[in-house]
């Protein structure tokens, strides 16, 4: 068991699952409602798409991502390949404190990536559309994972790690590379060194390209 990401999920549930497309179509207005409060358009999803969707490295991949991300707002460097652990990197503590306690009083150049950072690891949304803030659903509506990101920034962000670690973008997410290098973590040469790191990038790179494509959300299931 692990993340997954998904786009083109009403398009996957609509004949296959009755109740999951019901409950999606729910979550979707409430992420609208959420939208509304924040002077943004509504997310229409559509329904006849072709279906993206792929698995993470278990739940922790994404975290291996994201200290990367820390490290160089934090340090302004890549670090050495973490080979256990992420989450316990003092980068990660220093950037999340950052995070909670300055809030929007933060630089733009400190929130560059918060749309990877903000956002939950293990459900929720991202739309195909720009904002520069992540959403919040402080008025408690129910909209899962509690934060909405925006597919395009994510996009913008991923794509500069990719460009810090020196990861092709340019290659198929399935392709075998990928998960050699994540299963020989901080072993290789070049970007293959960052296994885990790439195996997460590049999937969300993927998923945010499609859902910027067809106009649809990316969900963490």
């Amino acid at each position: 068991m692990g993340l997954a990401l998904e786009v083109g999920i009403l398009a996957d549930l609509k004949t296959a699952d009755e109740e999951g497309y019901d409950h999606i179509r729910e979550q979707l207005s409430l992420v609208n409602q959420l939208l509304a409060a924040n002077q943004l358009p509504a997310h229409n999803e559509p329904e006849e798409i072709p279906v993206f969707s792929c698995g993470m490295f278990g739940y922790s991949g994404l975290h291996y991502l994201r200290r990367i991300a820390a490290h160089l707002l934090v340090n302004d460097a890549v670090p050495e390949p973490c080979v256990d652990q992420p989450t316990e990197d003092p980068a990660m503590f220093d950037c999340y404190d950052e995070i909670a306690t300055m809030q929007d009083a933060r630089s733009d150049e400190w929130k560059r990536f918060d749309h990877l950072l903000c956002h939950s690891d293990a459900e929720g949304y991202y739309l195909p559309q720009e904002f520069d803030e992540v959403l919040f659903d402080l008025d408690d509506l129910g909209v899962a994972g509690f934060q909405v990101g925006s597919s395009v920034k994510l996009l913008q962000e991923c794509t500069t790690l990719a460009a810090a670690l020196g990861m092709p973008t340019d290659l198929d997410p399935e392709d075998p590379i990928f998960y050699e290098a994540a299963t020989n973590q901080g072993t290789g040469a070049g970007w293959q060194r960052y296994g885990m790191e790439c195996y997460s990038c590049i999937r969300l790179i993927s998923a945010a390209r499609h859902s910027i494509e067809h106009g649809a959300a990316i969900v963490f299931t």
